[in-house]
């Protein structure tokens, strides 16, 4: 045990905050909320999203609101779970838990929890571990890659392609987000300016 370890507190909350852009939030996305809300239940798993004040419009076409639109009306996802915030340093408050007493693990894929430097602060999750609460340290949570790695980048560019037709565009949506909602579609496809009607 470090002597460091001996001066913390034990946490007895925890708020799971899986992180990202979701320029949209696909199904591969969904799987991996789903399996988060079965592993650590549904009261404390997040969505944690915002736009980057350095965001593009070819990147980041959609706001908050809009993430947040997409995620209820194509997954389900309540829109209470879906907080505002930075995915690398979520604010705890925002979820209406006390920071003081709460962990926070933050899950992201391989590809971008490497970006995040362990020790010290940031620690890894380990199933069953004491953890601390958010003023002294959080967890990185690593999870699989789902459905192939689907790219928001590549439905973005297929939505925008004039090479594809209407019925080739709602192929790609329902490959994505795994079914078709007409008011979504026509939503994205509009503001990817790809002609939906």
């Amino acid at each position: 045990m470090r002597y460091t370890q001996l001066n913390e507190d034990v946490a007895k909350d925890i708020a799971v905050f899986y992180g990202g852009r979701f320029q949209p939030m696909h199904k591969g996305h969904h799987k991996v909320y789903m399996d988060l809300v079965e592993q650590f239940g549904s009261d404390n798993v997040f969505i944690a999203t915002t736009v980057s004040k350095t965001a593009t419009v070819e990147r980041d076409p959609f706001t908050f609101e809009e993430k947040k639109m997409i995620m209820n009306t194509m997954f389900g996802i309540p829109e209470n779970k879906i907080v505002q915030t930075q995915p690398y340093r979520p604010d705890v408050k925002l979820t209406g838990k006390n920071p003081d007493s709460t962990a926070v693990v933050l899950v992201f894929s391989a590809k971008d929890a490497g970006r995040l430097k362990r020790g010290g602060f940031l620690r890894d999750y380990e199933p069953g571990a004491e953890m601390v609460p958010s003023d002294q340290g959080a967890y990185i949570y690593e999870v699989p890659i789902q459905e192939g790695g689907m790219s928001a980048t590549d439905f973005r560019t297929a939505m925008q392609s004039p090479q594809l037709d209407q019925n080739q565009k709602m192929m790609k949506f329902r490959e994505f987000f795994g079914s078709i909602n007409a008011s979504v579609y026509n939503f994205i496809g509009k503001r990817l300016n790809a002609g939906a009607s």
